[in-house]
């Protein structure tokens, strides 16, 4: 035993010093991850050849105050083997190991003069080298690069794969060539998201496979070369007409004429921001973009002393500003600012054919240089600059991709919202009238185009939607909304017009806002990743007028009727001028159908007079919503079903506000309730598909039907493409919701989970309250105002239990269940908050909790529970005299008759028209039926019954989209086989692809598409 333990004793010591020694040897690497070059010190371990020299030099600098000069002459080369190379865990990236990430060189260069010369950088190993690339050196400035190993040639990594090089090497390519070069902030190696290094004119080898302009934001070379190569044509005494009258309207958008006043100071003030300093060239911080990419050393706060493009830009915007409305004693002065940041921006290495390493989703980050450079084209003309700085901005912005052929041409909204209006400008960023017409005729073309797409190349698609990451996404269609009316407007009236097609489909998207909205906002179900949040079409005020200024897309109207009426039906309130205006135009009133459908996005809305029901699903086709590394960590429920009720007042007005909210809790779902760390997934993306393809809603008349199969058993992550085995929970049901009239019909079938801890519930409504004595009631209780409260009611079949929410909106149960109902202060998280904290950034460590005062209920279903189901009717809106007699009304409403509620079918007669709603889940059995017999698959139908005769309404919701994969979303057809029982002829314009009538029954057969209602007339034989 004793010699044991002496062994063990060893063998622990042993052990404690082989772990000390390896934390020692760790501790002691102190050789550089990235070098500034801000010590003699720092080259003392570099190598040169003879014909090479290193020094610190002051003289050009980025980051810090000193850079290495290198300068040479014949086959001149400089090395090191003092770096090391970072791991991934010490790498700066945003979303951790959710996106694929490569060791990655960055560094920046300077060249104060042009040659036709090239340099290679190389890494060794062992005295072998490994790994290359070249650089031109035929530019001046700083350069600022980023190249993935796996990009560079010879024995080179995969993709991901670690590096272990031992020697960072810089030489020159020729015997012959000499020169001086200036290099800072090298990071050796860093993990880099693959996504965001850049080809350009140095590094064209990067992303070969992305060339086709697969990235939109990725500025290419061969479209610079389309611009460069450009065929230019006399212009023609009309064409320099309009083309006067286009950028006549451009400068109005920046030149209000507010007077002249003295903006000296301010100027000088607003341009002392940007420590700019005078000398052989202009000095200043680094101009950088997205600068936390690239790896800083925690005890290094030179990145402190950058200057972030985005705030350069609000600078010279700002002196731009000043010199338009400044007094012309002092324009001299604001110019030579002006020109003075000019230069620094062309000598930071913003210029035509660079990079700067990456400058993804640049759009944002931009549109005040491209204003501020535009506002100061005379100026910047007489410094002999705008060409050059024009050449630079549309390189930036890739100007080039409108003269691609248009068999390539690909809609992004993106683009329509950070570009397209900056393309319009740019244009005119040169001194030439021939180039300038050319790309405005190219332009035009571009933009309608593309605006024209409603196919799977489309972003505004057949049905309205506006989509964006393969899906309807109305917080990004906004900034295309804003964007495109300006251009249609500023267009309008010349031969560089926005043609009729691009120009009609548009509109259609922006008028399709009005009607999924109330007043102004979407509400929770469509706002992606931004729930409870701004989702509204506020904004969208200038787009309107805009579009009912720009006249009809015919180009036969001055002003655009429809257009006008919804902007005064909008706005029209706090702009009598243009209300006026557009009366004298004999403008209409805004009528808006009472239901609308938006398949594309398994969304339905029921209107009737002040109060609109979104309705919200999710299927094969259409993700459930957008939970991002920072955003929506909770939102898996808000497509299950929800019923949102919005009154005039929009989101907050009808009870819907972010703080204390229950993200189990969104109206209509059907839901298992977690707690919120269950809740939240354990990924940073996810955009959750089912594998089912029944969600969608049919349509007749001002009424409709909307159905979903909801199954969290199995689906994709259209985010990443990959499959996954869905919730854990395997949460199932047949969810059907019937707008008739004044109410809704909810109904549930099928209700099933395997989860035995957690509840399953559907809920009614939740409401924040503003005072917590705002009431609810029901048939128990007529005031409920206490606060806390707490209750169950317990529902028998007959028993006429009801509810009325804090918003006037009545609940009718139906179904034997039990009614949970709370007023309470309830804790939540804010949705940007991951309580996992999934997120590799140190702001998400925390979780702030938000409170509210809410009232709330639900139906309980019980813990795994099986073929559970539900019935109940909302009367959204109640007036005053309906809220007290509401019980009796309920219980004696005999407009509705529910007919059939099972896992086969739900159907509902509105006795009122005569109407009867199915959704049909199971096509397999036979309905019973007075006049439909069964259906060859799933699918919702109206029929309107009127003796002789019968309309029906009928979709197949399967979308059928082709290239989902690449989640562009375009439906194909699919058949729908009705069998009715009778003997039935169609009516004059009504097309079916088939009708046989045989035996007392008539079989016809549809072609459906796009999720749209098809509609037939038909006569009793």
């Amino acid at each position: 035993m004793k010699i044991e333990m002496k062994v063990l004793e060893k063998f622990f010591l042993l052990n404690s010093f082989l772990m000390g020694a390896l934390c020692f040897s760790q501790q002691m690497d102190k050789r550089p991850t990235k070098e500034s070059f801000e010590k003699e010190t720092s080259i003392v371990n570099f190598k040169k050849s003879k014909s090479s020299g290193l020094s610190i030099s002051e003289k050009h600098h980025q980051f810090g105050k000193s850079s290495l000069q290198w300068q040479w002459s014949g086959g001149g080369f400089f090395e090191t083997s003092d770096f090391r190379i970072l791991t991934k865990k010490e790498s700066p990236l945003s979303y951790g190991d959710y996106f694929p990430a490569s060791p990655t060189l960055v560094l920046s260069l300077y060249n104060e003069k042009a040659q036709n010369e090239a340099i290679k950088i190389s890494f060794e190993k062992k005295g072998k080298e490994e790994a290359w690339f070249p650089i031109k050196l035929n530019f001046t400035g700083w350069r600022t690069i980023r190249v993935p190993f796996f990009e560079m040639s010879g024995n080179v990594p995969k993709k991901g794969e670690a590096i272990d090089y031992d020697t960072f090497k810089v030489s020159s390519s020729s015997v012959k060539s000499k020169g001086k070069l200036f290099f800072d902030d090298i990071v050796y190696s860093q993990y880099m998201d693959d996504r965001h290094p850049y080809p350009d004119a140095m590094v064209p080898f990067i992303k070969k496979d992305k060339q086709n302009g697969e990235d939109h934001w990725m500025p290419l070379i061969k479209d610079l070369e389309r611009i460069q190569k450009l065929p230019l044509k006399t212009v023609s005494e009309t064409e320099k007409k309009d083309l006067s009258l286009v950028e006549k309207r451009l400068d109005d958008t920046f030149n209000k004429n507010g007077g002249k006043v003295d903006n000296l100071t301010k100027a000088k003030n607003e341009y002392a921001k940007l420590n700019l300093v005078n000398g052989e060239t202009v000095l200043g911080p680094p101009l950088v973009f997205r600068i936390e990419e690239v790896y800083s050393d925690k005890a290094d706060a030179s990145e402190n002393n950058s200057k972030d493009v985005r705030d350069f830009g609000k600078s010279i915007k700002q002196i731009a500003t000043y010199y338009l409305n400044s007094t012309d004693v002092n324009k001299a002065q604001i110019e030579e600012m002006f020109i003075n940041a000019t230069r620094y921006f062309l000598d930071q290495g913003w210029q035509e054919g660079a990079c700067g390493g990456t400058r993804h989703h640049i759009g944002y980050n931009t549109r005040e240089i491209a204003e501020a450079f535009f506002m100061m084209r005379e100026p910047l003309k007489r410094a002999g600059l705008l060409n050059q700085v024009g050449n630079s901005l549309q390189w930036l912005f890739n100007l080039g991709k409108i003269l691609e052929p248009e068999n390539e041409f690909v809609a992004n909204i993106d683009y329509y919202n950070t570009q397209s209006f900056y393309h319009l400008m740019l244009i005119f960023m040169s001194d030439n009238v021939e180039k300038q017409t050319a790309l405005l005729k190219a332009y035009s073309n571009y933009i309608s185009k593309t605006l024209a797409l409603d196919n799977e190349l489309g972003v505004f698609k057949i049905d309205g939607t506006s989509w964006h990451h393969g899906g309807h996404y109305p917080a990004y269609g906004m900034g295309a909304f804003a964007s495109i009316p300006p251009i249609i407007f500023t267009l309008s009236g010349t031969q560089f017009r926005i043609n009729e097609a691009g120009h009609k489909n548009f509109k259609k998207s922006l008028m399709t806002t009005r009607l999924y909205s109330q007043l102004y906002d979407y509400g929770f179900g469509n706002a992606g990743r931004h729930p409870m949040e701004e989702s509204s079409i506020k904004s969208l005020k200038n787009a309107f007028l805009l579009m009912a200024q720009s006249g009809n897309p015919e180009g036969t109207s001055k002003i655009d009727t429809e257009a006008a009426a919804a902007y005064i039906r909008l706005w029209g309130d706090s702009d009598k001028a243009n209300t006026n205006l557009f009366a004298a135009n004999n403008v209409g009133t805004d009528v808006l159908p009472g239901y609308h459908v938006l398949p594309y996005a398994a969304t339905a809305i029921h209107r009737r007079n002040d109060w609109a029901a979104i309705i919200k699903g999710y299927s094969k086709y259409v993700w459930a919503s957008e939970i991002y590394v920072d955003a929506n960590r909770y939102g898996r429920y808000p497509a299950n079903g929800s019923i949102q009720i919005n009154n005039i007042g929009g989101d907050e007005a009808s009870g819907f506000k972010q703080e204390g909210w229950d993200w189990n809790r969104y109206p209509g779902t059907t839901v298992v309730n977690l707690p919120l760390k269950e809740l939240e997934p354990n990924i940073q993306l996810l955009m959750f598909k089912s594998d089912e393809t029944f969600a969608g809603a049919v349509t007749l008349g001002d009424n409709g039907v909307f159905g979903m199969k909801l199954n969290e058993s199995k689906g994709a992550n259209s985010e990443g493409g990959e499959r996954n085995n869905g919730f854990p929970g395997k949460l199932k049901a047949n969810k059907s919701v019937f707008s008739f009239g004044d109410k809704l019909i909810c109904i549930g079938t099928g209700i099933s989970s395997i989860d035995t801890e957690h509840p399953v519930e559907t809920n009614l409504f939740q409401n924040f309250i503003t005072d917590k004595s705002m009431p609810i009631s029901s048939s128990e209780s007529k005031n409920i105002s206490a606060f806390p409260y707490q209750s169950a009611m317990q529902i028998v079949e007959g028993s006429g239990k009801w509810l009325i929410d804090a918003y006037q909106n009545g609940y009718y149960i139906l179904s034997p269940n039990t009614i949970e109902i709370r007023r309470q202060v309830q804790e939540s998280y804010n949705n940007k908050v991951s309580v996992n904290n999934i997120s590799n950034d140190p702001k998400f460590t925390e979780a702030p909790v938000t409170k509210g005062d809410f009232a709330s209920s639900w139906i309980e279903h019980g813990k795994a529970p099986n073929d559970a189901y539900y019935q109940y009717v909302i009367y959204p809106g109640l007036q005053k005299d309906a809220i007290e007699s509401f019980g009796e009304k309920a219980v004696n409403d005999k407009s509705y008759t529910i007919l059939r509620a099972d896992n086969v079918a739900h159907i509902v007669k509105d006795n009122e028209t005569a109407t009867t709603g199915f959704v049909i889940f199971d096509s397999t059995q036979e309905l019973d039926n007075d006049i439909l017999k069964s259906v060859s698959v799933p699918s919702l139908l109206m029929i309107k019954n009127e003796t002789l005769a019968i309309t029906i309404s009928a979709v197949q919701p399967d979308l059928n989209y082709v290239n989902d994969k690449e989640k562009k979303g375009y439906s194909m057809p699919v058949e729908l086989t009705i069998a009715l029982k009778g003997e039935w002829k169609l009516a004059a314009n009504s097309v079916v692809k088939s009708i046989l009538v045989s035996e007392n029954n008539t079989v016809i057969t549809l072609e459906c598409r796009h999720g749209f209602s098809n509609q037939i007339n038909l006569i009793k034989q």
